[in-house]
């Protein structure tokens, strides 16, 4: 038979092929102190009350802890930073903040 790269089970998403959409970095809240336990699904549910996710994800290894939500307009960002920041998930509470400033170099951060 083939040799079937995990068949239909787990991994049916091509998962190097397959890129996420290209969001501006202003639609973007970047998400903090998350739990071991969170997942995207719960990121994205939580995003969901807030306005329409575009995308939700939640890093792994050396971004442990961190996560993203994308909006679809920068109102939602807005608004999702000021609901969501020390919204607990697990008993522990997370950051919300702005994705631009996440992203600046780390010698800069505390100029």
């Amino acid at each position: 038979g083939a040799m079937g790269y995990g068949g239909k089970g787990k991994g049916g998403k091509g998962r190097w092929s397959w890129q996420p959409p290209r969001i501006e970095p202003a639609l973007k809240v970047w998400i903090g102190n998350l739990p071991e336990s969170a997942t995207w699904k719960e990121l994205q549910t939580l995003g969901n009350t807030h306005g329409t996710t575009k995308w939700a994800e939640v890093f792994k290894g050396k971004g442990s802890g961190t996560g993203m939500i994308a909006y679809t307009t920068e109102e939602e960002v807005a608004a999702a930073i000021k609901a969501l920041n020390e919204h607990e998930i697990d008993g522990q509470k997370i950051e919300a903040d702005v994705w631009v400033k996440a992203e600046k170099p780390a010698e800069d951060a505390d100029a």
